[in-house]
């Protein structure tokens, strides 16, 4: 049997319920990192930094999540979203210096031994991270303000997760796309880091 990663049985919980916590809680974590942890009854907090952690949390996080499994199941393998709590409440703890250390769930998929599926199934994840940042970054074009804080944010932060993600490290995503095909590895890296170059300069 091999998994992308197995953080054990949870199978009393639905899997809806593992994806709205573990979004919610890394939706937070980025709402206290961005705004350096001001409190959360500060006005700003709530109409700017809270909206825009969630925004960045359910797009980088959620989709990319729901992007890997949906491939495997279209290729007819069984998967299921797992929340890690551990992870999610190293998330909230970490963001209140700034910065975030997340592993606040991922997608299992069971006894795939063709890596050239499992790099598909691997690569979903950081293409959807591509597409949502440019859908986000087209969306801030054409507005001001909030919105455009939150979209352009959110971005940069999608941009990024695709970056980190493609990094050819176990249990990344990047060590199984490079492992199924090296061109497509290097394209989507180096899109990911033009991208992040390009759009990230805002924020990081």
């Amino acid at each position: 049997m091999e998994q992308l990663l197995n953080f054990g049985n949870t199978r009393r919980r639905s899997e809806a319920e593992d994806f709205v916590v573990a979004s919610l809680g890394i939706g937070l974590a980025f709402s206290i990192a961005f705004s350096r942890f001001q409190a959360i009854s500060n006005y700003e907090f709530l109409v700017i930094f809270l909206p825009t952690g969630m925004t960045a949390g359910i797009s980088g996080f959620a989709l990319h999540e729901f992007a890997h499994r949906e491939v495997a199941l279209r290729y007819g393998y069984n998967a299921r979203f797992r929340m890690w709590p551990l992870g999610i409440l190293i998330a909230l703890m970490t963001s209140l210096f700034g910065f975030i250390l997340a592993l606040p769930g991922a997608t299992e998929v069971y006894n795939v031994y063709d890596k050239t599926i499992y790099g598909k199934i691997s690569a979903a994840g950081p293409v959807s991270n591509i597409i949502v940042g440019l859908t986000l970054v087209f969306i801030s074009s054409f507005t001001g303000g909030i919105i455009y804080f939150v979209a352009s944010i959110s971005g940069a932060i999608n941009f990024f997760l695709a970056f980190f993600n493609l990094l050819p490290i176990p249990p990344l995503d990047g060590s199984k796309v490079i492992a199924w095909d090296f061109t497509v590895y290097a394209l989507l890296l180096g899109l990911s880091l033009v991208l992040l170059i390009a759009f990230g300069r805002g924020f990081f």
